[in-house]
């Protein structure tokens, strides 16, 4: 026989080289067998680098539990004597679907219904992956969900949510990390923010008769973004005095009062055609969220601001940079070019990035408030 190491002829059935000392054959560990009624530990037959561990079967089911897969058996070890010594979750075979039904019932009813709208949405990215069961779960399964995002801001909200419902497996002890803490936000490119120019802001007023411009308009010369001006109610406007109290998302920008500016008066028409024939409970703008976009849409080419075309009931803009929050922005921009001060207009538009100085400001009244929104003209 040839040695298994120096490779020279030695006698056959050595235990050992002559020559250099090899042992010639390998004791392979024995592995013991674990006791009757503490789960089983066996390789996967489709990949033999992964071991399945199965804990001791059900008394209803009569059927072993799966635990999971493991790269090594000491890994599958560990982690069946955790499922003995711990006992069973109670959601532990719930699928990440089911994870987010049971936080979502909870955390939908202490959030806007805009945040609601959001995360809903956000949830839908997650469809490749929502059977899998939550506790195999990994960061890469996130990441590559984030990495498919167009935005950064829809990156930033698949990975809070994600986060969100790691952390509620991990307060039912179905995962042991927040494996979302590890995703990464990928870099996006800035785009300029678009806003109206003075001959889009011009043809919006020419067609003024119409219920939509009226409300792209007043969005335009509030700062207010869709969501809120479709959750006002007729309770919120005060008309009189010359505001409206509304908002949404942060501290800063919830019930926020928004002056209407007095040197715009066609505005408070508007607002107080819209009232007309309405009880207090009543909402301002009678159309949803979602119609109201497409409406928008619509609008801009109705009006001649931008070139688009219908799909199915969808109106899509060539501009695909001009959307609903582009009032938002052209708000801010009036504001600042009419010389209004830094610190009111992060009170108007409802911004919680307040430094100390812009702190005393906090208070103003609305008498204060209405008079730096009167610096904007039409």
């Amino acid at each position: 026989m040839i040695c298994v190491k120096c490779k020279k002829e030695i006698p056959d059935g050595s235990v050992f080289c002559n020559f250099c000392g090899k042992k010639q054959t390998v004791t392979k560990l024995r592995t013991h067998k674990r006791s009757h009624g503490t789960g089983t530990i066996s390789k996967d037959t489709r990949n033999r680098k992964q071991w399945k561990a199965y804990a001791p079967a059900d008394k209803y089911s009569k059927k072993r539990i799966y635990i999971g897969c493991f790269s090594t058996r000491q890994e599958a070890q560990q982690a069946l004597d955790d499922y003995i010594k711990n006992g069973r979750p109670e959601f532990y075979n719930a699928t990440v679907g089911d994870i987010y039904k049971l936080w979502s019932d909870t955390h939908f009813r202490q959030v806007s219904q805009s945040a609601v709208n959001l995360y809903s949405s956000m949830w839908k990215r997650f469809a490749g992956i929502e059977n899998m069961p939550m506790r195999e779960l990994r960061t890469a399964h996130i990441q590559a969900i984030i990495d498919k995002s167009t935005s950064k801001s829809a990156a930033d909200t698949i990975k809070v949510l994600a986060v969100m419902l790691c952390k509620f497996a991990m307060e039912n002890d179905i995962i042991l990390k927040n494996y979302a803490d590890f995703s990464k936000i990928p870099k996006f490119d800035k785009h300029e923010k678009r806003i109206f120019t003075a001959d889009e802001i011009n043809k919006l007023w020419e067609h003024s008769s119409d219920e939509v411009v009226k409300i792209i308009l007043l969005m335009i010369y509030t700062g207010m973004r869709i969501g809120e001006m479709t959750a006002l109610k007729v309770s919120d406007i005060h008309l009189p005095d010359g505001y409206i109290i509304g908002g949404e998302k942060t501290k800063a920008g919830r019930e926020r009062i928004i002056p209407i500016p007095d040197s715009i008066p066609e505005l408070a028409e508007f607002i107080a055609d819209m009232m007309n024939g309405k009880s207090e409970n009543d909402s301002l703008v009678e159309i949803s969220n979602q119609i109201l976009r497409n409406k928008f849409y619509k609008a801009m080419i109705d009006c001649g601001i931008s070139n688009g075309h219908k799909q199915g009931y969808r109106y899509i803009l060539d501009d695909k940079t001009l959307t609903p929050h582009s009032t938002r922005h052209t708000f801010a921009s009036l504001s600042a070019a009419a010389g209004m001060r830094a610190e009111n207009l992060q009170k108007i538009i409802g911004h919680a990035n307040y430094n100390t100085t812009a702190e005393v400001y906090i208070h103003q009244n609305v008498d204060k408030l209405k008079e730096e929104m009167s610096k904007l003209k039409r």
